[in-house]
Parts: C-alpha cells; sequence; structure tokens
C-alpha cells in the first residue's frame, strides 16, 4: 500500500539537554518524507534545552511553550495545532529507527478495516557498559521486574490495551477527547481505554522500534517507579477501569509482609504466612537474577536481587500513598 499521509511529530519535553539532540537527529533522518512539522512542546525547560534545539536549521521544527508544564497539556497543545493526518507522539528519552515513522504510518493504513486507531511498538534497552545503568536496563527488560508489558516484547505482534508512545489518526482524539490533564502519568492508559471503550483498537508492531535510554541512577529509577505506582493508586479511585492485575501486585505484596510482619511474634499462622511470602518472592528474585547472569554475568546478581525488591516496595508503597492521597482529595472536594 501506498501510503503519503501528512504527519505531525509531537514531542513533549521539559530539561532534556543530554537526549534531545539525538531524538531529533533520529526523527530527522526517518524515511518517511511527509513529516510536514516537528512540535516540541517545552514545559518551561530551565536547561539548555532550548540551545540545543535552536542548532537545527529545520524549519519544522517549531517550539511551543507548555506553561501548565505537564506532560498531558502539552500533548493536547500540540495535537490542537497539528496540521498532519497523523500524530506521531514522541519521547524525548529516545532514539528511532530510521523507518519508524514510515512502519506506524504503514501500520495504520494497513490495519484501517480492523479499526485500528493507534499503533506503535516495542522499545529496545540500549546497554551503555557501565555496571548501575546496564543493571536497570536489565531490570527493565525483566519481566519479574518492569518487563511485563507488550511494548518491552520485541517479538509480540498484534492487538494490544496500550502502547509506547503511540502514532494517531488525529480524528480519533474528536471522537474521544483529548488527554486527561488532571492525570500526571497515566495519561496514556487512561487515553487507550477510552479508545478501546469507544469500538477502536490498538496495535503493536514489532517493526516500530524505538530505542529508549532509562533512568541513569539506582535513586533516579526508584523515584519514577515511586511516582507511577502512585499513579495507579490515584486511578483506583479515580479511573479504575485502566487497572489491571499487573500494576497491584507490588501492593499486594509490599501489604503483605508488612500486615503479617506486624503480627509475626502474636500469631503462628501470621509467622508462616510471612516465611511463605517472602521465601516465595526471593526464591523468583535470586532465579531470575541467575537467569540474566547466564546472559550478561554473575557480577550482576548482587545488585539486581537487591533492586528487585527496593524496585516492588517502591511501587507498592507508591500505590498506597496515591490510593490514600486521592481519596483523601475526593472526600475532601
Amino acid at each position: 500500500m501506498d501510503c503519503n499521509n501528512t504527519v505531525s511529530v509531537i514531542i513533549p519535553v521539559f530539561n532534556e539537554e543530554k537526549y534531545i539532540e539525538s531524538c531529533l537527529n533520529s526523527i530527522l533522518n526517518q524515511s518517511y518524507d511527509n513529516v510536514i512539522e516537528i512540535l516540541i512542546m517545552d514545559g518551561m525547560s530551565n536547561d539548555n534545552t532550548r540551545k540545543v534545539i535552536s542548532n537545527f536549521q529545520d524549519e519544522r521544527i517549531i517550539v511551543v511553550d507548555n506553561k501548565k508544564k505537564l506532560q498531558a497539556a502539552g500533548l493536547n497543545l500540540g495535537i490542537k495545532v497539528a496540521k498532519g493526518e497523523i500524530i506521531v507522539r514522541i519521547d524525548a528519552h529516545a532514539s528511532y529507527d530510521e523507518k519508524y515513522i514510515e512502519q506506524c504510518v504503514k501500520n495504520l493504513n494497513n490495519l484501517k478495516n480492523e479499526n485500528v486507531v493507534n499503533v506503535g511498538g516495542p522499545t529496545y534497552l540500549v546497554t551503555s557498559g557501565k555496571y548501575i545503568e546496564d543493571s536497570i536496563i536489565f531490570l527493565h527488560e525483566s519481566k519479574f521486574g518492569i518487563g511485563v508489558a507488550k511494548f518491552r516484547q520485541k517479538d509480540y505482534e498484534g492487538f494490544a490495551d496500550t502502547v509506547w508512545n503511540g502514532a494517531f489518526w488525529k480524528w480519533i482524539f474528536d471522537k474521544v477527547g483529548f488527554y486527561n490533564e488532571e492525570l500526571h502519568r497515566s495519561e496514556d492508559n487512561d487515553m487507550n481505554n477510552r479508545i478501546i471503550k469507544s469500538g477502536y483498537k490498538i496495535y503493536q508492531s514489532k517493526n516500530i522500534i524505538a530505542y529508549y535510554k532509562p533512568r541513569s541512577s539506582i535513586k533516579k529509577l526508584l523515584q519514577q517507579n515511586y511516582a507511577n505506582g502512585k499513579a495507579i493508586g490515584n486511578s483506583i479511585i479515580n479511573n479504575r477501569e485502566i487497572i489491571r492485575i499487573r500494576h497491584l501486585v507490588p501492593l499486594i505484596f509490599m501489604l503483605t509482609i508488612v500486615f503479617f510482619g506486624i503480627l509475626f511474634k502474636f500469631s503462628y499462622l501470621s509467622r508462616i504466612i510471612e516465611i511463605i511470602a517472602l521465601g516465595s518472592y526471593f526464591t523468583v528474585d535470586i532465579i531470575e537474577c541467575l537467569r540474566i547472569s547466564l546472559k550478561q554475568g554473575i557480577r550482576y546478581v548482587p545488585i539486581l536481587f537487591v533492586l528487585f525488591f527496593e524496585l516492588h516496595i517502591c511501587y507498592g508503597f507508591g500505590t498506597l500513598i496515591g490510593f490514600f492521597e486521592q481519596l483523601f482529595q475526593k472526600n475532601k472536594s
């Protein structure tokens, strides 16, 4: 199928001086030749992001102030001013295969009769050779860690309940509405849930390839996953339709070990449950660490063993805090 739809690329950014150059280079080197604009929605960056952008001389690159400083708000503003038939959302923390946009357009057109209005693909994580950074990458790729979502599965091809970033027919936003600006992290899940509820479909193609740069330090990783968990906790109250069982497993695990840990001295049954819960968890933990070590080296076992546990506890704790935070706000209002 010969496709020549006009494409608007939208990139929400905030303080992306380390990544925006490689991201833009990959977009400017795309094989698809009908990208009519690259809208950079800047949440009022206070680093050198705009200076780096100004070094590019392509007239399609347009920087727009996102004064609300929210990703959802930046996306909505970009969609409203975009002129293309297709909206391709781009994350500045990544670079993109030269056929990324071509494959997005191709899949949207090929799957029109299937009611597909949003397509995406897997994210490849590129190792750097640095011990901490590579450990974080292996954590992302592991299904025991963060890698259970389909967009972390490189060989998956088929319908999905959500995709990373996404490429959309622009008209779909007139049908289902824009991104919910009250959601600071789960706006993607909310949008895709509304798409599916409206009778449309989402598709992941293994040929739509991006190369993502995860957080580079343990502190940033844990902060990110605490925030992700908090967003899920908020959604339990105000948007529970987007919740999947995988989102709640860390919370259930954390509550189990805390509750029965408190009762450990007072009940024989509590001691049994606590030992089974922790024993089962750490057994799976060490098995997964050893599996990774067979490919990557035994030196990663100690750090991954600890990181898996810290990651799940931070996510679960964030979910708990987000739940009560949203509950109190709702009762107050």
